[in-house]
């Protein structure tokens, strides 16, 4: 009888047991989701335009550092509007806006193509970069970007999404 009341209170307990070991054997939890990155604000950048020559008439490097201390998110690609005129670079490849992470002190660059020379350009005489379409930007002259006289050709401007190199941002600009 002996016997019997071990096996049977050796049963009981591994099925009381099995219903823990069960529940830790189940899939694992869900990963904890990412952390939410904090948008830039216009006071965490600083930018830089310039011309390249020997096309310095219709390609721009565009560049944005983050000089905060921590990393923060941009929009996918420039806002980019010219001085003087409607509308803003369309981005190659299209594509519709969504956050980008910058990291701290990092830089990231955008090419801008402002002429594609299939129609008379009209000259502005400033551009403005945004790294989002909320921020008013920062706005650069003709001069202070190395653009020739009589200013900024633009026809058909566009600009690629922000990449970690020049070469990467020139490349998708297909130049």
């Amino acid at each position: 009888m002996r016997t019997l009341t071990t096996l049977a209170l050796t049963s009981a307990l591994a099925l009381t047991a099995a219903p823990a070991a069960l529940a830790g054997s189940a899939a694992p939890a869900a990963p904890a989701a990412p952390a939410k990155v904090r948008a830039c604000s216009p006071g965490d950048l600083s930018f830089t335009v310039r011309m390249l020559p020997p096309i310095a008439s219709a390609v721009a490097l565009v560049s944005v550092i983050n000089q905060s201390a921590s990393r923060c998110t941009v929009n996918r690609f420039p806002t980019v509007t010219f001085g003087g005129l409607d509308g803003e670079a369309r981005t190659v490849p299209d594509s519709a806006d969504g956050p980008r992470v910058i990291a701290a002190r990092q830089r990231q660059f955008a090419a801008l193509r402002t002429d594609d020379r299939s129609a008379p350009a009209r000259y502005a005489p400033t551009l403005t970069v945004a790294a989002d379409p909320a921020h008013s930007g920062l706005t650069f002259t003709a001069a202070g970007i190395g653009a020739p006289t009589p200013g900024i050709a633009v026809y058909d401007p566009v600009t690629t999404l922000w990449h970690n190199t020049q070469d990467e941002a020139l490349a998708a600009l297909g130049n």
